[in-house]
């Protein structure tokens, strides 16, 4: 990607998701907790790794506008999809991975500002792109295992188990591959649409729920009945922010 864009008091920074840095993570988690965002598919590690797994071939790049101070603070983080075609104009525009719905993660007040500095800077690359603001959903369907808020979780009693079941809950960064592994086993028995079958999204499943892991930000609760695994489901998050992200078996979990 090209190197940063100085403007009027704004500086962008268009990244592919591997060059996002260490500096660049904290002002986003900054972003994000200056806003309330508590969504965790808004947490660089979930958007990060589904541009890395589930860009559907297309190139996704995320443009950091920092506001030029005597400390740059970060902004706003705008993750885009942009089209190269060999004989068009290329053209970006705000993208956000299957199952999330598009959303501003800008700070209040300054979200005009941003966009015309994202626009200038994709203007001056060595070859053009024109920039549209209107977001863009992702390019792959969004599977049935993502457990909606207003699905089944919405209309289960509070603390609600499988019938003659024994539910354990894995926080642990050490136990958790092993856990993802067991829910992806269990998916596979009994799935329509087995995660595994999409090489892309197993690899998300595995790269986020270790990612989450390490900052404490994961649940795997896993249903046992008669010694063997019945359902899982993966959540995301703490507190009020958490979201019930993926589920196996007839029946979802809580943690």
């Amino acid at each position: 990607m090209a190197g940063p864009a100085v403007g009027a008091g704004w500086r962008v920074d268009l990244k592919a998701a591997a060059g996002v840095d260490a500096e660049a993570i904290a002002g986003w988690r900054g972003l994000l907790a200056r806003n309330a965002v508590l969504d965790p598919r808004t947490d660089p590690d979930y958007l990060l790794t589904a541009a890395r797994h589930l860009a559907g071939g297309e190139t996704i790049a995320f443009a950091l506008a920092w506001e030029q101070r005597p400390e740059p603070i970060l902004r706003g983080v705008v993750p885009l999809a942009i089209a190269e075609p060999l004989f068009r104009a290329s053209r970006a525009r705000p993208w956000w991975p299957p199952g999330l719905t598009a959303r501003s993660l800008v700070d209040p007040g300054r979200g005009a500002a941003i966009h015309a500095a994202v626009a200038a800077h994709l203007r001056a690359r060595p070859r053009p792109v024109a920039y549209d603001p209107q977001p863009r959903e992702g390019a792959l369907s969004v599977r049935r295992r993502t457990v909606p808020p207003e699905s089944v979780l919405g209309v289960r009693p509070e603390g609600y188990v499988p019938p003659n079941a024994t539910v354990e809950t894995i926080r642990e960064p050490e136990r958790v591959r092993d856990a993802v592994e067991a829910f992806l086993a269990l998916d596979a028995r009994t799935a329509r649409r087995p995660i595994i079958a999409e090489p892309q999204e197993a690899a998300m499943v595995r790269v986020v729920t270790r990612l989450f892991a390490r900052r404490q930000q994961l649940a795997i609760a896993l249903a046992s009945r008669a010694g063997g695994l019945v359902a899982g489901t993966i959540h995301l998050g703490q507190g009020h922010g958490a979201i019930a992200w993926r589920h196996a078996g007839p029946d979802p979990v809580p943690a």
